[in-house]
């Protein structure tokens, strides 16, 4: 490597010698800039998940998540403005991933009919949530009421979902496999009731039965929508 003292421009077409300066005295212990930014989120998520899942929202200050993710506050608010964003962030990455999972079911169980695909979709966003309390914690109890802002990113997941069901309804319908229902109607009562349930599932002492909690929600929706 060549070393900031004996910089060799010919060896970079295209780069000014202070450019190159610049780049070589922003890496740190063999990391650049960019990559020690990365670490620090990484950090911060980690902590974010773990506070915010077991001792919730409002209880952890910024300057606990920064000790916990051995970050300085300095560098909290060069990837974050604010507590909010925190969640925001942790709560869009595990929501995020749960639609993901939703739509590798849907695309699995293609062809077959609409009771296995809601629960193939029901389990799938459930299941990673299930199993780890820290995440059916933030997604399910901490982002309630904390700002109009986080609602409103609530609301856009659980529209989101909505949709699918109507979506996975109505071609079910096409299909000849159910008669026309206020799909709508059916897809926000069952969302009502994975949040109570879900909720007092996250705040029961020894979070019990997942595994069957994850079936009985499953039941639930095919109960409603089919």
């Amino acid at each position: 490597m060549t070393s900031i003292g004996v910089l060799d421009n010919d060896a970079m077409p295209g780069t000014s010698m202070e450019e190159t300066v610049a780049k070589e005295a922003r890496r740190y212990a063999g990391q650049s800039a960019d990559e020690r930014d990365r670490e620090r989120l990484a950090r911060l998520r980690a902590a974010a998940m773990d506070l915010f899942g077991t001792e919730g929202y409002t209880a952890v200050p910024v300057e606990r998540l920064c000790s916990e993710a051995k970050v300085s506050t300095r560098h909290y608010y060069q990837v974050f403005s604010n507590k909010e964003d925190a969640l925001l962030d942790i709560y869009s990455e595990i929501t995020s991933a749960a639609v993901a999972n939703v739509g590798e079911a849907l695309e699995s169980t293609e062809g077959k009919d609409i009771a296995v695909r809601l629960r193939a979709g029901v389990a799938a966003y459930l299941g990673p949530m299930l199993a780890d309390a820290r995440k059916a914690r933030i997604a399910f109890v901490e982002v309630v009421g904390v700002s109009h802002r986080v609602e409103d990113v609530r609301l856009q997941f659980r529209n989101g979902i909505v949709a699918t069901v109507e979506r996975e309804s109505a071609a079910a319908v096409k299909r000849g496999e159910l008669s026309a229902k206020d799909f709508r109607f059916r897809a926000l009562a069952f969302l009502g009731a994975v949040n109570v349930l879900v909720h007092d599932w996250s705040i029961h002492p020894d979070h019990a039965d997942a595994d069957r909690l994850r079936d009985q929600l499953c039941d639930l929706a095919v109960e409603l929508i089919v």
